[in-house]
């Protein structure tokens, strides 16, 4: 299973990490893991080129974190979030969303 999780604190997402395999199909089959990679690579992309923030790649893993949110990182979050959610309803065997909100010290997380 893929796991995304997104942290927001104070109303803006400051990163995100998607980790592990959705075993949906075969490596070059998995339509789901072809989306996420393709939705959070090029997310990782723009926030790097355009808002300065710092991307982990690993083996099935992708971490990304922004030390000065914006409106523009917000945005592109948001609809990276909505997209895997979007897929997360089609394949919630496959693919769990997560996401921490961390506000005034006091952290709750929705699933």
């Amino acid at each position: 299973m893929i796991k995304a999780r997104f942290t927001l604190v104070n109303g803006h997402y400051v990163s995100f990490s998607f980790e592990g395999h959705s075993e949906f199909d075969a490596k070059g089959r998995d339509i789901v893991c072809a989306a996420i990679s393709a939705l959070a690579q090029h997310t990782a992309r723009m926030l790097a080129e355009h808002c300065g923030a710092i991307v982990e790649k690993g083996s099935a893993r992708l971490k990304v974190e922004l030390a000065q949110p914006n409106e523009l990182s917000d945005l592109l979050i948001e609809e990276l979030y909505r997209s895997v959610d979007n897929i997360k309803s089609q394949y919630p065997q496959n693919l769990s969303v997560e996401v921490k909100i961390n506000e005034n010290r006091h952290t709750v997380v929705r699933s």
